[in-house]
């Protein structure tokens, strides 16, 4: 199943190819996690296409500066992002899915802490 999802204002625009309804979400505890509520839905780069917006979008790293934290220039949402723990992949936020995918979600704790 294909589902949709992007940024507050719509310049940055993505679908991400899954196998089924059931997805498991990572929710994350360090420090930009935590504070900003992304909860991720985890894909590999193969099930991710980017729509819109490439040229649309800035990059913030921070620690270890192996993720790349991607955020729409124009409203400022991290819709997807390169994460550290999961350099194959991509994370989608579940709050910007667009609504009416049909997903069930099971969240599960995740250490983003953790040493470099």
């Amino acid at each position: 199943m294909i589902v949709e999802g992007g940024c507050h204002c719509g310049m940055v625009r993505f679908e991400v190819r899954l196998d089924g309804p059931e997805v498991e979400l990572l929710d994350c505890d360090c420090s930009i996690c935590r504070m900003s509520g992304h909860l991720h839905l985890i894909v590999p780069d193969t099930r991710f296409r980017l729509v819109e917006g490439m040229g649309e979008t800035t990059t913030y790293r921070f620690g270890t500066g192996k993720a790349r934290h991607i955020f729409c220039k124009q409203c400022g949402i991290k819709s997807y992002y390169r994460p550290r723990s999961h350099p194959e992949g991509i994370s989608i936020n579940w709050h910007c899915l667009d609504e009416g995918h049909g997903l069930t979600a099971r969240i599960v704790p995740f250490d983003g802490v953790y040493p470099a």
